[in-house]
């Protein structure tokens, strides 16, 4: 199930998810790496790296548990937390089948859009009435996935919940997930909450805010994978994993307590506070119109402040060990 993170090979970065191969050389080549960019820049958060590493992450916090036993019963014959992560990802690609996608697809032909949602990262709190939150953002699927595995839902099978829950608590804690920014219609150029129907366009979780050469890169893809591999440095996702439950053991603010059917709430509007962090610094310089394939409706070009690259490590790196532990914490409530 795992892709090969074509930029890796090529030494490249400020990749999207997804997956191309670059097979030709010369100028072809050339295209061929412009393809794999524009074709990575749709497809996961966090990468299939950052997914494996929240599910082999929770998997340490679960060893000996219930939980974990019971969440095996569920996914294929050696199948991992890892495993299961990638696949909500895996299947947005339209050639990619399996004996589980066929059915979930035509059950679910927006699927693609449980994965994030979008009020403006300057709100203090998570609200689903919020302008660019809905009723199947990626808050109320997380919800809706522990009432499948607690019994109280049918919207998915209990090998799907399970699945998406485990990619879910990655995308949730990629801060560009959960605060969208949107931007003045015109001069000057700033962020701004979206307020009344007009003097505003949005980003899309950054997917119009571009930078590098020739636009390539956009701040939705530098959180998505490029900032994972910086801290990932030279380790493979298992070394990664053990490095990160040994640096960063969890703070008493991981931990929630009660009906876990209120812990994404809760965690969206703590994330919101990392999307503001995300977002801190980073300067509008250009608007550079719509987006000619029609994605991402709007572009504008940015600079990222000094120092952007380590203070985006230490959090995702922090994100990372998050998400791991409180997909643990969530198995445990299902299962105790």
């Amino acid at each position: 199930m795992r892709r090969r993170n074509p930029l890796r090979g090529l030494h490249l970065v400020f990749e999207r998810p997804g997956s191309a191969s670059a097979r030709r050389i010369g100028v072809v080549a050339g295209l061929t790496i412009a393809a794999v960019f524009l074709t990575f820049f749709d497809l996961s958060a966090f990468g299939d790296e950052g997914h494996r590493v929240v599910g082999l992450i929770a998997e340490a916090h679960l060893k000996g548990a219930r939980a974990l036993a019971e969440a095996r019963k569920i996914l294929r014959p050696q199948e991992t937390l890892g495993d299961a992560a990638v696949w909500p990802d895996t299947i947005k690609t339209a050639t990619y089948e399996d004996g589980d996608t066929g059915l979930f697809r035509l059950a679910h032909p927006a699927h693609d859009t449980y994965h994030y949602t979008n009020p403006a990262f300057q709100a203090e709190r998570y609200e689903v009435t919020l302008p660019g939150a809905r009723p199947t953002d990626i808050v109320q699927m997380t919800r809706e996935c522990v009432r499948v595995l607690r019994g109280k839902s049918t919207m998915f099978t209990p090998r799907e919940a399970l699945r998406l829950l485990a990619h879910f608590l990655g995308d949730m804690h990629q801060p560009l997930h959960i605060g969208n920014s949107f931007v003045t219609a015109a001069a000057p150029l700033r962020f701004v909450p979206p307020t009344g129907p007009t003097g505003w366009r949005t980003t899309l979780g950054g997917n119009g805010l571009v930078y590098g050469p020739q636009d390539r890169f956009n701040l939705h893809s530098y959180w998505d994978s490029h900032i994972v591999n910086l801290a990932m440095r030279t380790d493979d996702v298992h070394a990664f994993a053990s490095r990160l439950i040994a640096e960063i053991p969890a703070a008493p603010g991981w931990k929630d307590v009660g009906d876990p059917d209120g812990w994404p709430e809760r965690w969206a509007t703590e994330i919101l506070g990392h999307a503001k962090e995300a977002y801190r610094d980073v300067r509008l310089t250009t608007y550079l119109g719509p987006d000619e394939t029609g994605r991402t409706a709007h572009r504008w070009r940015i600079e990222q402040p000094a120092g952007y690259d380590d203070r985006s490590r230490a959090l995702v790196r922090t994100q990372l060990a998050k998400g791991g532990y409180r997909l643990a914490a969530l198995l445990r409530a299902i299962w105790p």
